[in-house]
Protein backbone atom coordinates (compact mmCIF):
# COMPACT_ATOMS: atom_id res chain seq x y z
CA UNK A 1 0.00 0.00 0.00
CA UNK A 2 0.88 3.81 -1.19
CA UNK A 3 1.20 5.79 1.76
CA UNK A 4 -1.65 8.62 1.55
CA UNK A 5 0.51 11.59 2.16
CA UNK A 6 -1.53 14.71 3.90
CA UNK A 7 -0.48 18.17 4.21
CA UNK A 8 -1.42 20.18 7.21
CA UNK A 9 -2.42 23.64 6.46
CA UNK A 10 -2.57 27.27 7.29
CA UNK A 11 -1.02 30.93 6.30
CA UNK A 12 -1.47 31.85 9.40
CA UNK A 13 1.11 31.14 12.25
CA UNK A 14 0.03 30.08 15.74
CA UNK A 15 -3.27 28.11 14.88
CA UNK A 16 -1.57 25.35 16.12
CA UNK A 17 -0.39 23.19 13.13
CA UNK A 18 2.62 21.53 14.99
CA UNK A 19 0.65 20.72 17.78
CA UNK A 20 -2.36 19.15 15.42
CA UNK A 21 0.05 17.45 13.51
CA UNK A 22 2.18 15.32 16.46
CA UNK A 23 -1.08 14.73 18.27
CA UNK A 24 -2.99 13.24 15.03
CA UNK A 25 0.12 11.43 13.90
CA UNK A 26 0.52 9.61 17.48
CA UNK A 27 -2.95 8.61 17.79
CA UNK A 28 -3.22 7.63 14.36
CA UNK A 29 -0.07 5.05 15.08
CA UNK A 30 -1.13 4.00 18.57
CA UNK A 31 -4.94 4.15 18.49
CA UNK A 32 -5.32 2.93 15.35
CA UNK A 33 -2.15 1.00 14.34
CA UNK A 34 -1.03 2.21 11.33
CA UNK A 35 2.43 3.04 10.10
CA UNK A 36 2.69 6.62 10.55
CA UNK A 37 5.55 9.47 9.26
CA UNK A 38 5.32 13.27 10.66
CA UNK A 39 7.77 15.36 8.64
CA UNK A 40 8.49 18.75 9.75
CA UNK A 41 8.31 21.22 7.38
CA UNK A 42 8.55 24.20 9.05
CA UNK A 43 11.80 25.99 9.71
CA UNK A 44 10.92 26.30 13.47
CA UNK A 45 11.63 22.73 13.86
CA UNK A 46 8.69 22.01 16.95
CA UNK A 47 7.90 19.31 15.34
CA UNK A 48 11.07 17.30 16.76
CA UNK A 49 10.44 19.04 20.47
CA UNK A 50 7.12 17.36 20.50
CA UNK A 51 8.79 14.19 21.09
CA UNK A 52 11.65 15.40 22.89
CA UNK A 53 13.97 14.57 19.94
CA UNK A 54 17.08 16.52 19.50
CA UNK A 55 17.84 17.37 15.71
CA UNK A 56 20.99 15.23 14.25
CA UNK A 57 23.43 17.73 12.47
CA UNK A 58 23.53 16.84 8.86
CA UNK A 59 20.35 14.41 8.76
CA UNK A 60 17.40 16.20 8.44
CA UNK A 61 14.82 17.12 6.19
CA UNK A 62 16.81 20.38 5.04
CA UNK A 63 19.71 17.89 4.05
CA UNK A 64 17.54 15.78 2.15
CA UNK A 65 16.08 18.29 -0.25
CA UNK A 66 19.60 19.85 -0.38
CA UNK A 67 21.64 17.50 0.03
CA UNK A 68 25.21 17.81 0.66
CA UNK A 69 28.19 16.80 -1.76
CA UNK A 70 29.81 14.50 0.35
CA UNK A 71 28.10 11.77 2.23
CA UNK A 72 24.24 12.90 1.62
CA UNK A 73 21.98 11.12 3.93
CA UNK A 74 19.07 8.95 2.58
CA UNK A 75 15.46 9.59 4.07
CA UNK A 76 15.74 5.99 6.12
CA UNK A 77 18.82 7.58 7.51
CA UNK A 78 17.26 10.46 8.97
CA UNK A 79 14.10 9.33 10.20
CA UNK A 80 13.99 8.97 14.18
CA UNK A 81 11.13 6.86 15.74
CA UNK A 82 9.20 8.40 18.49
CA UNK A 83 8.26 5.35 20.62
CA UNK A 84 10.17 1.98 20.40
CA UNK A 85 6.49 0.85 20.94
CA UNK A 86 4.85 2.55 18.51
CA UNK A 87 4.92 2.80 14.17
CA UNK A 88 5.31 6.24 14.59
CA UNK A 89 8.34 8.00 13.07
CA UNK A 90 10.07 11.33 12.41
CA UNK A 91 11.37 13.09 9.78
CA UNK A 92 12.95 16.12 11.76
CA UNK A 93 14.73 19.53 10.45
CA UNK A 94 16.34 22.72 11.89
CA UNK A 95 16.07 25.77 12.23
CA UNK A 96 18.01 28.32 10.05
CA UNK A 97 19.31 25.25 7.07
CA UNK A 98 15.12 25.33 6.22
CA UNK A 99 15.16 28.80 5.58
CA UNK A 100 18.11 28.08 3.34
CA UNK A 101 16.96 25.54 1.80
CA UNK A 102 13.85 27.71 0.47
CA UNK A 103 15.68 29.99 -1.00
CA UNK A 104 17.82 27.50 -3.17
CA UNK A 105 14.08 25.73 -4.43
CA UNK A 106 13.75 28.51 -6.40
CA UNK A 107 17.36 29.01 -8.08
CA UNK A 108 18.46 25.20 -8.15
CA UNK A 109 16.12 23.83 -10.80
CA UNK A 110 18.44 20.43 -9.75
CA UNK A 111 16.61 20.32 -6.73
CA UNK A 112 13.13 19.90 -8.29
CA UNK A 113 12.13 23.10 -6.98
CA UNK A 114 7.97 22.20 -6.22
CA UNK A 115 8.76 18.45 -7.05
CA UNK A 116 11.41 18.41 -4.07
CA UNK A 117 9.61 16.92 -1.28
CA UNK A 118 7.83 14.46 -3.52
CA UNK A 119 11.63 13.14 -4.60
CA UNK A 120 12.51 13.21 -0.69
CA UNK A 121 9.43 10.62 0.07
CA UNK A 122 9.28 8.56 -2.97
CA UNK A 123 11.43 5.86 -0.92
CA UNK A 124 9.41 5.22 1.69
CA UNK A 125 6.25 5.56 0.29
CA UNK A 126 5.36 1.71 0.90
CA UNK A 127 6.93 1.76 3.95
CA UNK A 128 3.63 3.73 5.96
CA UNK A 129 0.16 4.42 6.20
CA UNK A 130 -0.09 8.19 6.60
CA UNK A 131 2.66 10.53 6.21
CA UNK A 132 1.62 13.56 7.41
CA UNK A 133 3.20 17.16 6.46
CA UNK A 134 3.64 19.81 8.85
CA UNK A 135 4.10 23.00 6.32
CA UNK A 136 5.06 26.56 6.89
CA UNK A 137 2.80 29.59 7.03
CA UNK A 138 3.69 30.88 3.72
CA UNK A 139 3.20 30.89 0.29
CA UNK A 140 6.51 30.01 -0.65
CA UNK A 141 7.95 26.60 -2.27
CA UNK A 142 7.93 24.65 0.71
CA UNK A 143 4.35 24.95 0.87
CA UNK A 144 4.52 24.52 -2.97
CA UNK A 145 6.15 21.43 -2.47
CA UNK A 146 4.37 19.81 0.33
CA UNK A 147 1.37 20.10 -1.48
CA UNK A 148 2.30 19.04 -4.54
CA UNK A 149 3.37 15.84 -2.74
CA UNK A 150 0.36 15.17 -1.14
CA UNK A 151 -3.20 13.52 -1.42
CA UNK A 152 -4.67 15.79 0.33
CA UNK A 153 -4.77 18.93 2.27
CA UNK A 154 -6.17 19.23 5.14
CA UNK A 155 -7.39 23.35 6.33
CA UNK A 156 -6.59 24.70 10.10
CA UNK A 157 -7.96 27.12 12.19
CA UNK A 158 -8.79 29.09 15.16
CA UNK A 159 -11.79 30.86 15.99
CA UNK A 160 -10.35 34.08 14.76
CA UNK A 161 -11.11 35.97 11.50
CA UNK A 162 -7.41 36.71 10.32
CA UNK A 163 -6.79 32.68 10.69
CA UNK A 164 -9.84 31.97 8.67
CA UNK A 165 -8.73 34.32 6.41
CA UNK A 166 -5.19 32.97 5.81
CA UNK A 167 -6.33 29.05 5.86
CA UNK A 168 -8.93 30.12 3.02
CA UNK A 169 -5.92 31.67 1.41
CA UNK A 170 -4.51 28.30 2.19
CA UNK A 171 -7.17 26.35 0.16
CA UNK A 172 -6.84 28.66 -2.70
CA UNK A 173 -3.45 28.34 -2.60
CA UNK A 174 -4.27 24.37 -2.75
CA UNK A 175 -6.78 24.63 -5.29
CA UNK A 176 -4.08 25.95 -7.87
CA UNK A 177 -1.94 23.68 -7.23
CA UNK A 178 -4.25 21.29 -7.90
CA UNK A 179 -5.25 22.97 -11.22
CA UNK A 180 -1.94 23.56 -12.33
CA UNK A 181 0.48 20.88 -11.06
CA UNK A 182 -1.07 17.97 -8.90
CA UNK A 183 -5.13 17.37 -10.22
CA UNK A 184 -5.16 14.16 -7.42
CA UNK A 185 -5.22 16.75 -4.75
CA UNK A 186 -7.99 16.78 -2.51
CA UNK A 187 -9.06 19.53 -0.01
CA UNK A 188 -10.55 17.87 3.17
CA UNK A 189 -13.12 18.93 5.72
CA UNK A 190 -11.54 21.70 8.46
CA UNK A 191 -9.74 20.90 11.02
CA UNK A 192 -10.98 23.57 14.26
CA UNK A 193 -8.27 24.02 16.78
CA UNK A 194 -8.64 26.18 20.06
CA UNK A 195 -12.42 26.33 20.08
CA UNK A 196 -14.14 28.98 22.10
CA UNK A 197 -17.49 30.08 21.81
CA UNK A 198 -16.52 33.96 22.11
CA UNK A 199 -17.88 36.14 19.63
CA UNK A 200 -15.19 36.09 16.71
CA UNK A 201 -15.38 32.75 17.21
CA UNK A 202 -18.95 32.47 16.30
CA UNK A 203 -18.55 35.02 13.35
CA UNK A 204 -15.88 32.49 12.00
CA UNK A 205 -18.72 29.82 11.94
CA UNK A 206 -20.75 32.21 10.21
CA UNK A 207 -18.55 32.37 7.48
CA UNK A 208 -17.84 28.79 7.59
CA UNK A 209 -21.71 28.18 6.76
CA UNK A 210 -22.03 30.92 4.28
CA UNK A 211 -18.81 29.46 2.29
CA UNK A 212 -20.44 25.95 2.62
CA UNK A 213 -17.21 25.01 4.45
CA UNK A 214 -17.52 21.36 6.52
CA UNK A 215 -15.23 21.11 9.34
CA UNK A 216 -13.99 17.92 11.03
CA UNK A 217 -15.86 16.85 14.56
CA UNK A 218 -15.30 17.01 17.18
CA UNK A 219 -13.44 20.12 17.48
CA UNK A 220 -10.28 20.71 19.81
CA UNK A 221 -10.81 23.17 22.56
CA UNK A 222 -8.68 25.36 24.54
CA UNK A 223 -7.30 23.47 27.83
CA UNK A 224 -4.62 23.20 29.94
CA UNK A 225 -2.95 19.80 29.29
CA UNK A 226 -1.91 20.49 25.16
CA UNK A 227 0.13 23.19 25.86
CA UNK A 228 1.72 21.47 28.64
CA UNK A 229 2.71 18.34 26.95
CA UNK A 230 4.88 20.07 24.96
CA UNK A 231 7.14 20.55 28.04
CA UNK A 232 7.22 17.11 28.68
CA UNK A 233 8.94 16.17 25.21
CA UNK A 234 4.98 14.22 24.26
CA UNK A 235 1.97 14.87 22.75
CA UNK A 236 -1.18 15.05 25.03
CA UNK A 237 -2.67 12.37 24.20
CA UNK A 238 0.57 10.52 25.29
CA UNK A 239 1.21 12.56 28.52
CA UNK A 240 -2.10 12.84 29.81
CA UNK A 241 -4.32 9.57 28.56
CA UNK A 242 -6.18 9.27 31.71
CA UNK A 243 -7.34 13.52 32.29
CA UNK A 244 -10.02 15.19 30.92
CA UNK A 245 -9.59 17.89 28.34
CA UNK A 246 -10.33 18.53 24.64
CA UNK A 247 -6.99 16.44 23.89
CA UNK A 248 -9.42 13.27 24.40
CA UNK A 249 -11.23 14.74 21.43
CA UNK A 250 -8.11 13.77 19.45
CA UNK A 251 -8.89 10.08 19.43
CA UNK A 252 -12.47 10.51 17.51
CA UNK A 253 -11.22 13.72 15.43
CA UNK A 254 -8.47 11.43 14.29
CA UNK A 255 -10.65 8.75 13.39
CA UNK A 256 -12.89 11.05 11.14
CA UNK A 257 -9.79 12.30 9.57
CA UNK A 258 -8.42 8.75 8.31
CA UNK A 259 -12.38 7.49 7.26
CA UNK A 260 -12.03 10.45 4.97
CA UNK A 261 -8.83 10.21 3.35
CA UNK A 262 -9.57 6.27 2.53
CA UNK A 263 -7.95 4.72 5.73
CA UNK A 264 -11.20 3.69 7.47
CA UNK A 265 -10.01 -0.03 6.64
CA UNK A 266 -7.19 0.55 9.39
CA UNK A 267 -9.37 2.03 11.74
CA UNK A 268 -10.02 -0.35 15.13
Amino acid sequence: MTAIVASISSLKGGVGKTTTTANLGATAADTYGLRVLIADGDPQGHLSDWFGIERQAGRGFAELLNPPTVNPPGIRDCLIQASEDVSLWVLPTSYSEMDEVESRLSSDSALGGIWSINRVLQPVLEDFDLILLDTRPTLGQLTSAAMCTSNVVIPITDPRVPAFQSTVAAVQKAERIKTLQNPALAVTGWILNRWEEHEEGRAVADLMRKNNIAAFQPVIGVGEYIPKAYMYGNPAVWQFPNHRGPHRNYAELTGNILAAVGLAAGVA
